[in-house]
Parts: structure tokens; C-alpha cells; sequence
């Protein structure tokens, strides 16, 4: 799962995307520079506009998907 959402983020252009968690929470990403997904990790680390960083374990992310037209800010 992580190297699909590395291939988001590097796709050209950006288009936003949603990570979904087996919880149900759903993470939305607005701009690459605010997601590391290194092969390294076990996690996706995501920071907020604020600075709150959201640790993201790799075996409970259940889907990444592009935000649709209809939901852009």
C-alpha cells in the first residue's frame, strides 16, 4: 500500500488523495509535503496545517484513493 501512495504523491500533477484506515477514519491529503512514506518505515507519517503530526500503520490502511472532482475544497 505504501508504494501506491508514494506513486500518488509523485504523480505529476498533484492531485489530492484519501487514505482510509480499517477504522474508518479516512485522512485526506492536500499537498505531497505533507506526507513521508519511506520504504523504511512500517508507517505514513502525515502533518497537519498546524503542525500535529498523525502516525499511520501500513497494515491498517485499507485504501488510498484520489479525492473526486466533487469533493475538492
Amino acid at each position: 500500500m505504501k508504494a501506491r501512495i508514494r506513486e500518488f504523491l509523485h504523480a505529476t500533477p498533484f492531485r489530492p488523495l484519501i487514505i482510509r484506515m480499517a477504522d474508518g477514519t479516512v485522512h485526506r491529503v492536500d499537498h505531497p509535503d505533507f506526507v513521508l512514506a519511506s520504504s523504511e518505515a512500517p508507517q505514513v507519517v502525515i502533518e497537519a496545517v498546524n503542525g500535529e503530526m498523525t502516525y499511520l500503520s501500513v497494515l491498517l490502511i485499507t485504501s488510498v484513493e484520489h479525492v473526486l472532482a466533487a469533493d475538492v475544497k
